[in-house]
């Protein structure tokens, strides 16, 4: 897909640039600034960026007795000192159409690294406050795309696989991105990275590796066709931020009845 004017940032949440992350994270550049894309990228891990939130971050503070996250990333907003490191994160996600996330699957959730960067980039006063979030905030209309892959097999991934879909975990794990206004497109999840087939390759000689950096590039040049998950917008919930009776549920995370197990206890 030519893009020519758009601009993408690229974000690699993995402590080894050689790793298959790395590769597909290279791949996402390579493709996306053939198409005419302006892309910007952050290795995280390379970078040393640090993914605790805490109060050695803020060289001014709005409260120096008790550090409230908040509180602080909203005083340094308006101060104009929020930290450089994530002031460069910020500036690179405001500026993008497309942001691309690139991180494996760690105890059923995403890197504390790439949690991390959640925590101390989106900057309460910056990218959202109590009047800014889901259809008004600062990233409407800009895109989400992760690509997040996995140990275990599809099976294993499966909704009714032993370690239970994969997609399922993804929801939560993804909705910051929706809280902040992005239109999070479909996840592109990848399995069994790291096995024997992945690395020797099937009967027809072709390897995983090989088979999902293609399959990545043509989903790249693609991105155009690709499906947005379906979330509630701020109209179908009441004046108590329940969801309507008569508006739809698109997730287990969000509906009508409650889901076990703990919600019926």
């Amino acid at each position: 897909m030519k893009s020519s004017g758009m601009r993408a940032h690229v974000v690699l949440a993995h402590p080894e640039s050689q790793s298959f992350n790395g590769h597909l994270a290279e791949t996402t550049r390579s493709e996306l600034t053939g198409a005419g894309w302006e892309v910007t990228f952050s290795d995280l891990y390379g970078l040393d960026f640090d993914p605790c939130e805490a109060p050695r971050h803020y060289s001014k503070r709005a409260d120096a007795d008790r550090f409230h996250a908040q509180t602080e990333q909203r005083f340094n907003a308006t101060e104009g000192s929020t930290p450089d490191d994530v002031e460069h994160e910020i500036k690179n996600v405001l500026a993008s159409d497309l942001l691309v996330v690139h991180f494996p699957m760690w105890w059923f959730g995403m890197p504390a690294m790439m949690k991390g960067w959640i925590d101390r980039v989106f900057v309460y006063g910056m990218l959202y406050r109590s009047t800014m979030r889901y259809d008004a905030d600062a990233c409407v209309g800009k895109k989400l795309l992760a690509c997040v892959t996995t140990g275990a097999s599809a099976d294993s991934c499966a909704h009714d696989g032993r370690e239970g879909d994969t997609g399922m975990h993804l929801w939560p794990a993804l909705f910051p991105f929706r809280y902040i206004g992005f239109d999070v497109l479909e996840p592109e999840i990848l399995h069994g990275i790291g096995g024997v087939a992945f690395v020797e390759g099937e009967d027809d000689g072709a390897s995983g590796f090989e088979r999902f950096t293609k399959n990545w590039s043509e989903q790249l040049q693609h991105i155009g066709d690709r499906s947005v998950t379906p979330y509630n917008s701020d109209s179908d919930f009441d004046a108590n931020k329940r969801l309507r009776p008569e508006a739809p549920s698109f997730s287990p995370f969000v509906a009508h009845e409650p889901s076990p197990p703990w919600s019926q206890r």
